[in-house]
């Protein structure tokens, strides 16, 4: 099927004009990605007075949603707007950027064909879009995700695609560039688990379209951390206005919130890693 000339008007939601002199621009696909992902990062961010703005490609339309999250939203794009709209003032993010682009969902199912999806848009169009986005905010930090998108996600492969494309394409040069990324060892751990126990690690989660082996071959090295020990509790908070989608790892017990909510990583793009492990620091 040959890519759609559907090119939907992006919808600013801006809590604030910008005024700080440093800024973070965050490119992701679904509502929750910002949360789940750069919750941390975000927040101390912000506590340095540094600007955060969210580009969103999506609305997470098909994002799976038990029913009873549903009696005051028409449907799962209402929902999940709502809640990203939420996670933006947890994290008081000063605006959100949304694409407007379909959820794609994963491949084989029929909204990854759909003339909307994201993932049937010409990269150009979403890189032109991003493009225009960066010069106007004109930040000094950008995150996206790295090429795989994390876990296999049509929708983040796209975004970065469409991402490496536009930071390109820009008039402003964004100084640093990161991808998300995560320590693999925890994932080996379950997929030896997994094999241990007679279970397929290439066909993980609820719909087995998640194949674990890949995403730890395909995640990026980290070289970049950011201390996030000060801000737990507001990076708890902002899951939790994701609550359709979990809400994000909340029943770790308190007292080892600092050993696994501590710190969130990152892969240097740009300028390229210096070779050895680096700390991000907002304020400096």
């Amino acid at each position: 099927m040959t890519a759609t000339d559907f090119r939907p008007q992006t919808e600013l939601y801006e809590r604030r004009p910008v005024t700080a002199p440093k800024r973070l621009l965050v490119v992701y696909a679904h509502p929750d990605d910002e949360a789940f992902g750069n919750a941390g990062i975000i927040l101390t961010a912000r506590a340095a007075g540094v600007e955060v703005h969210y580009v969103c490609a999506t609305r997470g339309e098909c994002g799976t949603v038990d029913e009873h999250f549903l009696a005051d939203h028409a449907d799962v794009r209402a929902l999940r707007t709502a809640e990203q709209l939420a996670a933006a003032e947890a994290l008081d993010l000063g605006a959100v950027h949304f694409l407007n682009y379909r959820d794609s969902n994963m491949p084989g199912t029929p909204d990854n064909l759909h003339p909307e999806a994201l993932v049937m848009a010409p990269v150009t169009d979403v890189a032109e879009r991003v493009a225009a986005i960066i010069d106007a905010f004109e930040p000094q930090y950008l995150i996206t995700f790295p090429p795989y998108g994390g876990y296999g996600h049509p929708d983040h492969i796209a975004i970065h695609h469409a991402t490496t494309l536009a930071l390109a394409q820009a008039n402003w040069r964004v100084s640093e560039v990161y991808y998300s990324t995560f320590s693999t060892s925890l994932l080996r751990v379950i997929i030896g688990v997994m094999r241990l126990l007679g279970k397929n690690p290439r066909a993980f989660g609820r719909n087995g379209d998640i194949d674990v082996v890949r995403v730890a071959e395909e995640a990026t090295p980290i070289t970049t951390s950011v201390d996030c020990r000060h801000v737990i509790p507001a990076k708890i908070a902002a899951w939790k206005c994701h609550a359709s989608q979990g809400g994000g790892m909340t029943r770790v017990p308190a007292f080892l919130w600092w050993w696994f909510y501590g710190s969130e990583t990152l892969t240097q793009v740009t300028p390229a890693p210096a070779g050895r492990r680096t700390r991000l620091r907002f304020d400096a």
